[in-house]
């Protein structure tokens, strides 16, 4: 336990002494030569300073690897500063159209986006029959989801999916 307690205060230290030196991206070679393996990566340093995701990787590792705990609390360093930039880039999707897969029991996928249907998920057809063996409404070819998961599966369906979250608000397909 004692270990645990002393490797995460290290990992903690070595964090924010790497964002200290990463902040300080003119002198890092004024933090190489204390360490003689520090020295080889500082080069690296600068010039992937410019692009934060890459950089973030080889300073956290290379920064503190003299020592084997550090190395691996340092490990965890680039995962959290580079997840965000790719995350952040990412916005909530309101719609997506594609192959309807079936992924599992109310669970699907559509151009590569997993969602979720609930009770008031709005199913409209382009033809045939609806999932529940029941004949579209006259008016608008729209369906209750009973029977969605059978229905995914049978055949292939292109469709246009409205999402709120997770979970679609209509799923509507397309011929």
């Amino acid at each position: 336990m004692r270990k645990i307690v002393i490797g995460g205060m290290t990992a903690a230290l070595a964090l924010s002494l790497t964002a200290c030196n990463f902040n300080a991206d003119d002198k890092p070679a004024a933090a190489s030569p204390s360490s003689p393996a520090a020295s080889a990566p500082a080069p690296s340093q600068t010039p992937s300073s410019g692009a934060t995701s890459p950089g973030n990787g080889s300073n956290g590792d290379s920064g503190n690897g003299s020592d084997g705990s550090d190395g691996s609390g340092d490990s965890s360093t680039p995962r959290p500063q580079h997840s965000p930039p790719s995350q952040g880039g990412g916005q909530q999707i309101t719609s997506k159209w594609g192959r309807l897969r079936y992924v599992a029991p109310g669970k699907f996928s559509v151009g590569g986006v997993v969602f979720f249907t609930a009770t008031d998920t709005s199913l409209t057809i382009a033809g045939g029959t609806c999932p529940d063996g029941t004949p579209p409404n006259a008016e608008n070819s729209k369906c209750g989801i009973d029977g969605i998961d059978e229905w995914a599966q049978r055949a292939p369906h292109n469709v246009n999916v409205h999402f709120s979250g997770q979970t679609a608000t209509s799923i509507m397909e397309t011929q």
